[in-house]
């Protein structure tokens, strides 16, 4: 079995944003479908997890592209899984096109949790079920995530979790928590900017009805954070990095 899956995409009219580029957030959930494909196609896919009593959870993300393409084009979406350590395993995608051209590259790293007591497992305990058998070994270009910290005082927004906020599992999808993010960055931006690179952390689950606080930080002309925080507690669930490029 291939231990590398790619599927062909298309940037279809209504999935590009104003600029007539792929909408971050329809990229964002074509990875995540993309890397739920194959993760089913080795035996740890969604549906064998559950029978199982376990649940893939997101921890980071970190996506840059080179060049994202526009209404129209079509492109290839790679993914594969180089290695897995302890409660972690790492996933990585490129995004290449017709011509073999790179747009992008993305990393991520998972957890498997125990869906009663959602804590993370061992996944060097775990029946191999053709896991290991999938892993492919080899890197993408990009720099892994930094660290960062926002320090802003007063929320720039504040928003409540809504029906299309959430995902399979009832709790606000992890695009989502992007799309709010980079809504938090103002709009005019990206009349003469664009998202390079994004760095997602994911820390906590919100559900419907719950209340966040958006707090925003500018680094410099090109670089913005924003953490997502929930209202009642100012406990952390979410937290981005964007860069900028020139548009």
């Amino acid at each position: 079995m291939n231990r590398t899956l790619t599927l062909n995409y298309r940037v279809e009219p209504f999935s590009e944003d104003h600029t007539g580029r792929l909408r971050w957030g329809i990229l964002g959930n074509w990875l995540l479908r993309t890397a739920s494909l194959h993760a089913a196609a080795h035996g740890f896919g969604y549906d064998d997890m559950i029978r199982t009593g376990h649940a893939w959870v997101l921890s980071r993300l970190v996506v840059e592209m080179e060049r994202m393409p526009r209404t129209g084009e079509a492109f290839s979406l790679s993914t594969w899984v180089p290695s897995f350590y302890r409660q972690f395993t790492d996933r990585l995608f490129s995004l290449t096109a017709p011509d073999g051209t790179p747009l992008g590259h993305a990393r991520s790293i998972w957890a498997l949790i125990d869906t009663t007591t959602r804590r993370p497992l061992n996944l060097d305990t775990l029946a191999d079920g053709g896991f290991s058998a999938a892993l492919e070994p080899r890197d993408v270009p990009i720099a892994p995530a930094g660290r960062f910290r926002i320090d802003a005082a007063q929320p720039e927004r504040t928003l409540t979790a809504g029906y299309c906020d959430l995902d399979i599992n009832g709790h606000v999808n992890s695009v989502r928590y992007i799309e709010m993010a980079l809504d938090a960055l103002g709009s005019d931006r990206y009349d003469t900017q664009r998202p390079q690179r994004i760095e997602a952390a994911y820390a906590a689950e919100a559900r419907m009805g719950d209340a966040f606080r958006l707090y925003r930080q500018d680094f410099s002309a090109d670089e913005s954070a924003v953490e997502i925080r929930r209202a009642d507690d100012e406990r952390s669930l979410f937290k981005a990095l964007v860069r900028f490029a020139p548009l």
